[in-house]
C-alpha cells in the first residue's frame, strides 16, 4: 500500500481518503496518520502502537491507556536529539521478574472490571424480559455485535444499562453503531461508554439513555480503532 500511496497525486491522495474514509468510517485526519506511520515507522516504533491496540481490545481502561501513552509521551519528549544514548531518558527494560508482574497485575484489573461489568449483567431470559423480544431474538443480536455481552461460565449475560423499554427495541438508541465504530470486545465497548468523557460532559452511555446518541456516535467515529 505505501508504494501505492507515495505515487498519488496530491488530488488523487485527497479522492483516496475521502472515499476510504467513508467506507471505513474513520476520520481523514486518523487515516493520514495511518498511513503516514506504516511508511515512516519502524519495526520496534509500530510494535508499541499495536500493544497499545491489543490493550484497548483486551479491555484494558482507557484510563490506564492514557497513563500509559503519557508515560510514553513523556518519555520521547525528555529525549535529547544530541545525546549519544538516543534512549537516556527511558527507564531500563523490565527483567523477566517485572515483566511477568506487570502482566499479573493487567490481567487481574481485566478480570476485576469484568466482574465489576457482570454484576450489573442480566441473563438472556432477564433481557428479554426488559426488551420485550425473545431470547433468540437477542441471541441474533449479539451474534451480529449489535448487543454487548459477556460470557459468565455457560451463558452469555447482558449489561442491564443497555436496555431501555422507552426506546425502540428496547435498547438505546445508537448502541449497535458505537460497537461496530470502535471496534473492541464487548467488555472494551463497555469500559469506553461508563468512562466520563470530557468532550460530552458525562459518560456516553448516559448520552444514549436520554436518547441523545448523535454526539456519542460521532466521538466514538472519531476514537474508533481501524480494522
Amino acid at each position: 500500500m505505501g508504494a501505492t500511496v507515495k505515487r498519488l497525486d496530491t488530488n488523487a491522495m485527497a479522492e483516496f481518503l475521502g472515499e476510504a474514509s467513508v467506507r471505513l468510517g474513520v476520520s481523514k485526519d486518523r487515516l493520514t496518520t495511518a498511513i503516514q506511520a506504516s511508511q515512516t515507522l519502524s519495526k520496534d516504533e509500530l510494535e508499541v502502537v499495536r500493544a497499545l491496540f491489543d490493550a484497548a481490545r483486551n479491555g484494558t481502561s482507557q484510563k490506564r491507556r492514557a497513563a500509559i501513552s503519557r508515560g510514553i509521551l513523556s518519555a520521547i519528549r525528555t529525549v535529547q536529539v544530541d545525546d549519544e544514548d538516543p534512549f537516556a531518558g527511558v527507564d531500563e527494560p523490565m527483567d523477566a521478574a517485572q515483566a511477568a508482574r506487570e502482566l499479573v497485575l493487567t490481567e487481574m484489573e481485566i478480570e476485576s472490571n469484568r466482574q465489576i461489568l457482570l454484576k450489573d449483567s442480566v441473563t438472556a431470559a432477564e433481557a428479554a424480559s426488559l426488551t420485550g423480544r425473545s431470547r433468540q431474538a437477542l441471541e441474533r443480536l449479539r451474534r451480529a455485535e449489535r448487543l454487548l455481552a459477556l460470557r459468565s461460565g455457560n451463558q452469555w449475560r447482558y449489561p442491564r444499562w443497555q436496555f431501555d423499554p422507552d426506546a425502540p427495541g428496547g435498547v438505546v438508541p445508537g448502541l449497535d453503531e458505537v460497537i461496530d465504530l470502535l471496534g473492541l470486545s464487548s467488555a472494551g465497548v463497555a469500559f469506553w461508554l461508563l468512562e466520563p468523557s470530557e468532550r460530552l460532559g458525562a459518560a456516553p452511555i448516559d448520552l444514549l439513555r436520554r436518547h441523545r446518541p448523535e454526539p456519542v456516535v460521532q466521538l466514538a467515529r472519531e476514537q474508533g480503532y481501524m480494522p
